[in-house]
C-alpha cells in the first residue's frame, strides 16, 4: 500500500499573514492599545478614590486617549489617579506617534520588515519626492516628539509654578505630552472648580496659551514636514507637499483667528465667554481657539457659549483638521486642498488638476474625494442616529442639531471640544462617538481598505457608459 504524502502546513499563521497588510496593521495596533488600556483603567489602582471603573467609561476614554481626541465622559484632574493618568499619557503618546512607530514597531516584531515603501499613505504624505526609509523616519520622529516635548514641558511648567508648586511639573509634562500629540487631555479639574475646565483658568495667560498652541501646531503640521524643514539641503526648495502644508496651516489660522475675533468680540454668555475676559487678551485667545479646533481639544473660552455661527466654523475647522503622518486628526489639510483645487478646474474646463504648476495626478484626486465624502457620511450619518437616540428613543433635554454636529464632527476629527457636554450623552450615544474617533484616527478609507479583500487582476472589458450629472 502506497504512502500517502501530505503537504507541510504553512508556519505562518492567519494573524501573521493579516499583519503583512500594512493598512490591517495600522487598524490592529490601534485597537489593541485601546483595548489594552480599557483593561487597565478597569481597576481600583487607576482611580483616585481606590474604585472599581464602569468598562464604559474606560472603553470611552481609552479610546479617547489613544484616537487622541480628548472627550471624556469623567474629569481626568480628579477623577483617576496618579497611574491612571500615567496610563493615559502613555495612550496618548503611543497614539499621537501613532502611523509612524507603531506599524513600524509592529512590522519589526512580527514581521522583520524593516522598510515602509507598501504603506501608501507615507508616499502621499512625502508629495512623491522620495521615499523615507523606515529606520530613519523612526529616529526622527521620536528624536523630534521628545525635543518639542521637553521644551514646552520645562516653558509650562515655569508658568504652571506659581499657581500649583511641585504639581507644576507633572500638569507640565502631561499638558506638553497631550498638546504636542492633538489630545487634548488636561490636569487643570479640582474639586473646588468642579473640573472640565481646560484651560479656561488660563486665558489671561498669553504664555500659556502661545506655548500650547505651538505644541499642537508643531505636532499638527506632520513629522515628514518638519524633516523635510529641517534634513532639505541649503538652497533647495521644501517639497511640494510641505509648502501646501505650511500654507494651508497659515490660511487656516489666520482665517479662523479674524472670524472667531469678529463673531465672539462681545459675547458675553457665559463668564468664560470671549466678550467677558479683557479686550487686550481677546485676540490671543481667538487665536488659540483657532488653533485648538485644528484637532487639539483644550478650551480657553466656553464651547457653550458660543454663538451659532462660530459653531459652525469650528465645526469645518474641525472636519477639514491638520496635516498627513501628524498627531493631529481630520481629512487633513492636502485634502481640502486637493478637492478646493479640483473644484476650481473643472469648473475652468482644465483636462488636468494644476496646483501652483504642480500636476495632481487622477488617482490622488479620487482619493481625496473619496476621504471627503466618506468622512461626510460618517459625521451625518453618526449626527442623525445621535439626533434621533437624544431627542426621540431616549428624551432628555432637547439637544440643538448643531450641538450634536458639533460634539460627532469632533469625535471625528479627533478634537475633544464639546459644547453640549459629553457625559450628558446616553451610552449609546457615547458608543457612536467611540466608532467615530476609532474611524477619524485611523482614517475611513484605511478602515475600508482594511476590511476589503486583496485587489484581483481581472480581464473583463467592461463598455463605456455616459451619464448626466448636475
Amino acid at each position: 500500500m502506497p504512502l500517502l504524502r501530505f503537504k507541510p502546513k504553512n508556519r505562518r499563521s492567519k494573524i501573521e499573514r493579516n499583519l503583512r497588510n500594512p493598512i490591517r496593521l495600522i487598524v490592529a495596533s490601534f485597537a489593541v492599545v485601546i483595548l489594552s488600556g480599557t483593561l487597565l483603567l478597569v481597576f481600583p489602582f487607576a482611580s483616585a478614590n481606590g474604585q472599581w471603573t464602569s468598562p464604559a467609561v474606560t472603553l470611552f476614554t481609552s479610546t479617547s486617549a489613544t484616537c487622541v481626541t480628548g472627550l471624556v465622559l469623567v474629569d481626568t484632574g480628579t477623577y483617576w489617579s496618579s497611574a491612571g493618568q500615567a496610563i493615559i499619557l502613555l495612550m496618548i503618546q503611543i497614539g499621537g506617534l501613532g502611523l509612524a512607530t507603531i506599524a513600524g514597531a509592529f512590522y519589526t516584531f512580527f514581521s522583520r520588515i524593516h522598510s515602509w515603501r507598501q504603506i501608501e499613505l507615507t508616499r502621499e504624505s512625502t508629495s512623491n519626492q522620495g521615499w523615507v526609509e523606515l529606520t530613519r523616519l523612526l529616529r526622527w520622529t521620536i528624536g523630534f516628539t521628545v525635543t518639542a516635548e521637553s521644551i514646552g514641558a520645562l516653558l509650562l511648567i515655569w508658568r504652571f509654578w506659581p499657581v500649583y508648586g511641585s504639581g507644576a511639573i507633572w500638569k507640565g509634562f502631561f499638558q506638553a505630552v497631550s498638546a504636542f500629540c492633538n489630545a487634548g487631555f488636561d490636569l487643570h479639574g479640582t474639586a473646588a472648580n468642579g473640573g472640565f475646565v481646560s484651560l479656561t483658568g488660563f486665558n489671561n495667560d498669553p504664555a500659556v496659551l502661545l506655548v500650547t498652541a505651538g505644541l499642537i501646531v508643531a505636532g499638527g503640521l506632520g513629522f515628514m514636514v518638519w524633516l523635510n524643514i529641517f534634513t532639505r539641503p541649503k538652497g533647495t526648495k521644501l517639497y511640494f507637499h510641505s509648502r501646501l502644508v505650511l500654507k494651508g496651516t497659515a490660511f487656516l489660522i489666520i482665517f479662523g483667528t479674524m472670524v472667531f475675533l469678529l463673531l465672539e468680540f462681545n459675547n458675553q454668555g457665559s463668564a468664560a465667554a470671549l466678550g467677558e475676559i479683557p479686550w487686550q487678551q481677546r485676540p490671543i485667545a481667538s487665536l488659540f481657539q483657532s488653533v485648538t479646533t485644528r484637532t487639539a481639544g483644550f478650551n480657553s473660552i466656553d464651547q457653550a457659549s458660543l454663538s451659532e455661527s462660530s459653531k459652525f466654523q469650528s465645526v469645518v475647522l474641525m472636519f477639514i483638521g491638520a496635516s498627513p503622518a501628524s498627531t493631529g486628526g481630520g481629512i487633513k489639510v492636502t485634502t481640502m486642498a486637493a478637492i478646493v483645487a479640483s473644484i476650481i478646474s473643472d469648473i475652468k474646463r482644465e483636462p488636468s488638476l494644476i496646483m501652483s504648476r504642480h500636476y495632481i495626478r487622477k488617482s490622488t484626486t479620487r482619493r481625496a474625494h473619496t476621504i471627503f465624502a466618506m468622512g461626510m457620511l460618517i459625521v451625518m450619518t453618526s449626527s442623525a442616529i445621535i439626533s434621533v437616540v437624544e431627542n426621540d428613543v431616549l428624551p432628555g433635554m432637547p439637544i440643538p442639531f448643531l450641538d450634536i454636529i458639533f460634539e460627532v464632527t469632533s469625535a471625528f476629527g479627533t478634537v475633544g471640544l464639546t459644547s453640549l457636554g459629553t457625559p450628558n450623552l446616553h451610552l449609546f450615544s457615547q458608543l457612536i462617538l467611540i466608532a467615530c474617533m476609532f474611524l477619524g484616527r485611523v482614517g475611513p478609507v484605511a478602515f475600508a481598505l482594511s476590511m476589503a479583500k486583496p485587489e484581483e487582476e481581472t480581464k473583463v472589458v467592461y463598455p463605456e457608459a455616459n451619464i448626466l450629472l448636475g
